[in-house]
């Protein structure tokens, strides 16, 4: 909370959507081709993207990145006005739980061999999850 307004902070959703955009950028240059920090590198892009499903199941990230893009900035900006405040936090309450349980589980199945893409999960899932728990109880504050 502001000391000054009594409103909800804004950093939250606007780090969520900065988040969701920087999730976004290796799926969409890895859709491109372009194996730059790809895991288990190189050898590992060939065989994966090798598949159609692949390429697939990285359109369907950028997508999902662009939804949560806009549910984080929905609840602090006046076009989110026309969308119910339900779905929004229903979406990033949906967010929340499924990187959380992504981020868990890298943390679990590999722990201190992989530094980038748990905690990369996780972090989303904190973020989305304060975007859902601050938007249940404050008002529509537009920017």
């Amino acid at each position: 909370m502001s000391a000054n307004d009594g409103r909800p902070s804004r950093w939250v959703h606007y780090a969520a959507a900065v988040w969701a955009v920087g999730f976004a950028a290796p799926h969409i240059w890895w859709a491109l081709g372009i194996p730059a920090g790809f895991p288990g590198g190189e050898a590992n892009y060939r065989l994966f993207m090798g598949s159609i499903w692949r390429y697939l199941y990285d359109i369907v990230v950028i997508l999902l990145s662009i939804t949560a893009f806009f549910v984080a900035l929905a609840p602090v900006r006046s076009w989110g006005r026309s969308i119910p405040p339900w779905i929004l936090r229903t979406a990033a309450w949906i967010a929340c739980g499924m990187l959380s349980l992504r981020g868990v589980a890298g943390m679990i199945a590999d722990g201190t061999s992989d530094f980038v893409w748990w905690p990369i999960f996780l972090a989303g899932g904190i973020l989305f999850g304060c975007v859902a728990w601050i938007s249940r109880r404050s008002k529509f504050q537009p920017a």
